[in-house]
């Protein structure tokens, strides 16, 4: 059993307390899941775990941590402090504080294809955890995040990845028009979404087998010019009813997942689902 933290003054409680400011999260390089399910899903994917606390109530053997796992920190709060420390209002008992794991462009450009998704200006954590949760369950490559993203480490954006954030690569950029210039450069299809652009049902796709890359713009502004002009193409969803327009990361969800039906992606997949619950 482990000493029992129940001072809000320990270094660790203050730690952790920090790392809901992005200014402390950018300095320590660390950020916190919560929870017992995404924290044994980092123990099993043997992401950098910086420390593992829990609840004093927390039963520690539900995580299942193995010898090999003996090395991570391991700290026990006493239960009312706990409840003190987390972004939750109905803690789970125990709190995964990560080593942040970011890509660069090379991880991007070093491959001949892929389907990536890149935010410009996107402000709302839970659309975008929501558009990292849809690129992992569409079986995209990754989530660029131009400059003006909120930050993806912020805990409402971590709850609404709901464990994707442990698997889908991101690529922070602080140079937008370098970064594009880049992907025209190496011949990735930059596909933007705008109101002007082409019905994305009846748009023929890409037909090449370069990186392809959809870019979803901000909530009230859209993608900026900058971006709409350097687009190999533009691309929309029709609005039928009254509605002027559709939430960021619902467009975001229809655009990736028909991108990935052109693609060919989803077939094979639907087909594997229908053959396996016929058995």
């Amino acid at each position: 059993m482990h000493d029992i933290i129940t001072s809000p003054n320990n270094p660790t409680i203050k730690l952790i307390k920090s790392l809901h400011i992005k200014k402390y999260r950018d300095e320590y390089g660390l950020y916190f899941v919560e929870g017992w399910k995404m924290v044994k899903e980092a123990i099993e994917g043997n992401f950098p775990i910086h420390m593992l606390v829990y609840s004093q109530d927390f039963d520690i053997k539900k995580l299942e941590l193995d010898k090999k796992k003996e090395e991570i920190p391991l700290v026990c709060v006493h239960a009312n402090l706990f409840k003190q420390i987390g972004d939750v209002k109905t803690p789970q008992g125990v709190i995964g504080v990560l080593r942040k794991e970011e890509k660069d462009l090379d991880y991007i450009l070093a491959r001949d294809s892929g389907f990536w998704v890149i935010l410009d200006r996107v402000q709302d954590p839970g659309n975008m955890g929501t558009i990292i949760r849809t690129v992992d369950a569409a079986g995209g490559d990754g989530v660029v995040l131009l400059e003006g993203c909120v930050d993806p480490y912020n805990p409402k954006t971590i709850r609404s990845t709901m464990g994707s954030i442990l698997r889908v690569p991101l690529v922070r950029v602080s140079d937008n028009k370098n970064f594009l210039l880049q992907l025209i450069e190496r011949q990735v299809h930059i596909i933007a979404s705008d109101m002007g652009g082409d019905n994305i049902f009846t748009w023929q796709g890409v037909k090449s087998e370069s990186i392809k890359a959809l870019v979803i713009g901000n909530e009230s502004k859209g993608i900026s010019q900058e971006i709409l002009d350097l687009a190999t193409s533009v691309v929309s969803i029709p609005i039928i009813g009254g509605s002027e327009s559709l939430n960021a990361s619902v467009a975001a969800g229809i655009m990736i997942y028909e991108f990935q039906r052109k693609e060919g992606k989803m077939g094979q997949e639907i087909s594997c689902i229908y053959n396996r619950d016929m058995l």
